[in-house]
């Protein structure tokens, strides 16, 4: 086992951990100076992607996939390529009708196509602090906290049973590379556009009666979710592929996504305070 954690990957988890704050952070900030947009749809999209997106999607998985041990969940892990279909269909299902749902009882008065990427920006930023930010922070920790009580101390705290899952835990953090945390970065980019996109594609559903782009928005949902897990059941076995896969597609879905924004009603002008409030005169 290595003395240490090079200082070379600390820092890269460090940016990992900053990119994933910073890039929703930044992209609310720019979209509000530039459209005067409220906040609410932002705070209102995050809570869609907590509640969706990671409570009842984790319920759903242990239901159909339980730990592994099921017909069901055998049949599919041994499957891979149906694993794929399932993994893709059920987040696409779930997200997609989560923005229907909140855009039809909590947002039903946000007309403006303004708020369908205020809200993109909360759902897909939330997404990128759960799965980058969260991921990161606790290998960060892991890192420095090794680092700081040496090699010995650190493994001594594990039982042994546990020793040889800690060796190759940090035999496998020694191993990255910056590269590979910049590509986590591209990755987490690709998909917080997609999540803005979709949630233009979902608005134009609602907004302008276009209900064929419902299908159409879980179909390309489902392709994220699908890629995702052919990498996970290493069908598709190289990471730089999957992320200019998903770079390339991220672009292809916004000529769509520009295309169903540029035919959506604009809200009118309204008052808001300084925390992007509507100010509601009498």
């Amino acid at each position: 086992m290595a003395d240490t954690i090079s200082v070379s990957i600390i820092i890269t988890f460090a940016a990992e951990l900053l990119f994933s704050l910073a890039l929703p952070i930044l992209a609310l900030v720019i979209w509000k100076k530039k459209e005067g947009t409220e906040l609410r749809p932002a705070w209102i999209g995050a809570a869609a992607y907590f509640v969706f997106g990671m409570v009842l999607e984790q319920l759903i998985n242990a239901a159909v996939l339980g730990t592994g041990s099921s017909a069901v969940s055998a049949f599919l892990l041994g499957h891979p390529w149906l694993y794929a279909v399932y993994g893709g269909l059920s987040v696409g299902i779930l997200e997609e009708t989560a923005r229907f749902l909140v855009y039809r009882t909590m947002l039903k008065d946000s007309v403006g196509r303004e708020n369908a990427v205020t809200f993109g920006i909360g759902f897909g930023g939330l997404e990128c602090i759960m799965v980058l930010g969260l991921t990161v922070l606790s290998t960060l920790m892991m890192s420095i906290s090794f680092n700081n009580m040496g090699a010995e101390a650190f493994a001594a705290q594990y039982a042994n049973s546990e020793y040889q899952i800690v060796l190759e835990t940090i035999a496998e953090i020694n191993a990255i590379s910056p590269l590979a945390g910049v590509m986590n970065c591209v990755e987490r980019a690709a998909v917080f556009a997609l999540q803005i996109e979709l949630s233009v594609l979902m608005f134009g559903v609602v907004r302008s009666q276009k209900f064929w782009l419902y299908p159409v928005s879980i179909l390309l949902h489902s392709v994220v979710g699908f890629l995702a897990a052919l990498y996970q059941t290493n069908v598709l076995t190289s990471v730089y592929l999957l992320e200019v896969l998903l770079v390339v597609y991220a672009v292809a879905v916004f000529f769509l996504a520009r295309k169903v924004y540029g035919e959506l009603p604009m809200e009118k002008p309204r008052e808001l305070d300084h925390f992007g409030r509507v100010i509601k005169r009498k």
